[in-house]
């Protein structure tokens, strides 16, 4: 009989934490509902995410175009303010950056590279798809600064300065902006809509500026 009593005790005793880990458990719904928000707070956090590595990005970028500018001046402080050094052709930017190369003024393919082109392995092997910045020539260290020298790739030939639609644009940022180095020793990241420009498009020297119509030449 004692025995007997143990045994229904000891059920009763299982049976009481049945009852309590079913009081302290989620039901169907509520664990839908925990989900439901944990989905919602995470297609909240992504774009937020994907906004700071874009932005992250785009300062890099900007970083390797200002040394670039940096390394043009040098060169063309050399040859009286030109850019183009001797050379009073208009080249591209290929051509412009392998010549700094052979010269010893450039030793890192890292700063040519930018969003959607890739570094080249070594300085003796650059190609176009190498460099993301486009050439803007001939131009000399007295013009006007708010000239652009560098420039995304791939901007455009001909157009203007003023409200420039990039919605179709082939640049390595697509249609969230360019970057660009003007003669004036300033580097950006200018995102479509801002400067007094259109939805899609970018003013590149800012409404005010005295060159705000003026064509390009960037190859």
């Amino acid at each position: 009989m004692p025995f007997r009593l143990m045994e229904l005790l000891g059920m009763r005793k299982i049976t009481r934490g049945f009852k309590k880990l079913k009081s302290n458990s989620f039901t169907l719904v509520e664990l839908l509902v925990v989900i439901s928000i944990i989905g919602l707070l995470a297609g909240l956090a992504v774009p937020a995410i994907q906004g700071g590595l874009d932005k992250a990005k785009q300062q890099v970028d900007v970083a390797n175009i200002r040394q670039c500018g940096m390394i043009a001046f040098s060169y063309a402080n050399d040859n009286d303010g030109n850019f183009n050094g001797t050379n009073t052709n208009s080249i591209n930017s290929t051509a412009f950056f392998t010549n700094l190369v052979s010269l010893g003024l450039l030793n890192s393919t890292k700063i040519l590279s930018g969003n959607g082109y890739i570094a080249a392995t070594s300085t003796n092997n650059i190609q176009a798809n190498n460099i993301a910045w486009g050439y803007n020539n001939p131009l000399t260290t007295s013009d006007d600064g708010n000239l652009p020298l560098f420039i995304s790739k791939n901007f455009g030939t001909g157009t203007t300065f003023s409200n420039v639609s990039i919605a179709a644009s082939t640049v390595g940022w697509k249609s969230k902006g360019i970057v660009v180095y003007r003669v004036g020793n300033s580097a950006e990241f200018i995102k479509p809509g801002t400067g007094g420009s259109s939805a899609g498009s970018v003013t590149i020297s800012g409404v005010n500026s005295n060159v705000t119509g003026a064509s390009i030449s960037i190859k």
